[in-house]
C-alpha cells in the first residue's frame, strides 16, 4: 500500500490556485517534505470556502482537485446567529401547532490535507513563574497587585496543595464511640 503524497504549500489557497503541480512539490512523509521545502513543516487539514448547497455543485466546481487523494468534500451546516423563537400553540386548519421552522442549510466544502511550510506548532512552555499561593488563596486574599497572564497560567498549572496542614483526627475510620460512654473510643476492625 502506497502512502498519499500531500502537497507542500504555505496555505490551502496556494494549492487550489496552483494545482495541478504548478510549482508545488509533494511528499508522503514529514522528513521528505522538510527536505524538499528546506523549512520545518506541519501536517494540517483546512476546509475552504465557499460552501455549495449540493454535492454535485461542489464536485463540478472542484473537479480537478477531487481526483487527488488529499482533497475530499465534507458536508457541514450554515451557522445561524438568530435564536429560536418560542412556539405557541395555534389552531390553524385543524392543526394545533404551526409548521416547524426550516432546518439548517447543508453546505459542501472542500477539505485539503497538506504539509504547511513554517514553524511547527510551538508546544506551550511550562510557566516560568512558580506560584507561591494556590489559586483559591489568591482569590480569597485581597491582593493589591494585578496578576499577569503568565502568573494566572502558572496558578492554573500548579499542582493542588492543601490550603493548610491537615489536623489530626480525633477518631479514625475503624473506631467508634459507644452511646453509653462518649468519653472512650473503641477500635472496630
Amino acid at each position: 500500500m502506497s502512502a498519499i503524497a500531500y502537497p507542500i504549500a504555505h496555505n490551502a489557497l496556494d494549492i487550489v490556485l496552483n494545482w495541478p503541480k504548478n510549482g508545488l512539490s509533494v511528499a508522503a512523509r514529514e522528513r521528505e517534505a522538510h527536505d524538499l521545502s528546506g523549512r520545518p513543516v506541519t501536517f494540517v487539514r483546512e476546509t475552504l470556502e465557499p460552501g455549495f448547497p449540493s454535492e454535485d455543485a461542489a464536485r463540478a466546481h472542484y473537479a480537478v482537485l477531487l481526483t487527488e487523494a488529499f482533497a475530499t468534500l465534507i458536508c457541514g451546516f450554515e451557522r445561524t446567529a438568530r435564536p429560536r423563537a418560542q412556539m405557541t400553540p395555534v389552531m390553524t386548519e385543524g392543526k394545533r401547532w404551526p409548521a416547524m421552522p426550516v432546518g439548517p442549510v447543508p453546505l459542501w466544502k472542500l477539505s485539503i490535507g497538506y504539509w504547511k511550510i513554517g514553524h511547527a506548532r510551538a508546544r506551550p512552555k511550562p510557566p516560568s513563574v512558580t506560584p507561591h499561593l494556590q489559586a483559591r488563596a489568591v482569590r480569597k486574599k485581597a491582593l493589591d497587585i494585578e496578576l499577569t497572564p503568565e502568573e494566572v497560567r502558572a496558578l492554573a498549572h500548579a499542582p493542588l496543595m492543601a490550603y493548610r496542614p491537615q489536623k489530626a483526627l480525633d477518631i479514625g475510620l475503624f473506631e467508634f464511640i459507644p452511646p453509653d460512654n462518649p468519653d472512650i473510643i473503641i477500635p472496630d476492625e
